[in-house]
């Protein structure tokens, strides 16, 4: 059968707020992909440069640390994870779903009131899905409330990403015909070439042995296929769309062929 492989690149962007409560809520609402006459082999899903952007209005304000120049790195750092983390915040996680399982818990960023700026912008990498699993974020009270409205503003995250679909799919057949055939110990042409073809099979009905083959020197000595009464042979793939030719042992038959276009 004849497989095609393609890409399909889009954006995903899902927004979280005061009525999302605690629930996850997945980065994309995935539909298999579907094209009349074909049939679907894989689909893998990429999600590339995933961002969020939050506007926090609800907590109180974050006063962002100064330094003096003589302060080593490491103090920045504990100063600015120390911020991160113990100041009023909401937490977003990441969460994964693998094969319609639990959500799982793989990263967690803190969402902070950094006023006067408007926004913050979180990048939360780049993720592998598969062709079962699926993202979703989740906000997740931490002392200090969800997502909340307020006199101030309604807080909000915004999270947006590339999605990339890599697919393959087989075209299936959907006529198929009997053909005719007379087998004798001179070879013959029993299938006639076909550049619209899909599938082929044959099927030796007879009581004698068929020698079959893609050249038209085929002989019980020298063939491709040996058909004993009873056996039965699918053309393989990729397929071949030229001549078949055959012959049988002794006298002459007929055996049952399909050919699929």
């Amino acid at each position: 059968m004849a497989f095609e492989t393609f890409e399909i690149r889009s954006k995903v962007c899902v927004s979280l707020d005061a009525d999302t409560g605690n629930a996850v809520k997945p980065l994309l609402t995935y539909v298999p992909y579907n094209k009349s006459g074909y049939r679907l082999i894989n689909e893998y899903l990429e999600i590339e440069n995933l961002k969020a952007v939050s506007w926090i209005y609800s907590l109180p304000t974050v006063e962002f640390p100064v330094f003096e120049l003589e302060d080593s790195k490491s103090k920045q750092l504990l100063a600015a994870i120390n911020l991160e983390w113990g100041s009023p915040r909401t937490q977003m996680d990441i969460m994964i779903n693998v094969d319609n399982s639990i959500w799982q818990k793989i990263s967690a960023y803190s969402l902070l009131n950094s006023s006067p700026y408007p926004y913050r912008e979180y990048s939360l990498g780049n993720h592998t899905l598969g062709d079962n699993a699926m993202l979703g974020l989740q906000i997740k009270d931490v002392g200090f409330g969800l997502l909340q409205n307020s006199t101030d503003g309604q807080d909000k995250v915004t999270a947006f990403a590339d999605l990339t679909r890599y697919i393959t799919i087989e075209k299936l057949v959907d006529t198929s015909s009997k053909i005719a055939n007379n087998i004798t110990t001179i070879t013959a042409t029993i299938v006639n070439s076909n550049p619209n073809r899909k599938g082929l099979t044959f099927f030796n009905s007879s009581g004698k042995d068929i020698y079959l083959d893609t050249v038209n020197t085929v002989s019980n000595n020298s063939y491709m296929v040996k058909l004993e009464p009873g056996d039965y042979y699918e053309a393989p793939s990729p397929m071949y769309t030229g001549n078949y030719y055959a012959v049988v042992e002794n006298g002459s038959t007929a055996i049952d062929i399909r050919e699929f276009v």
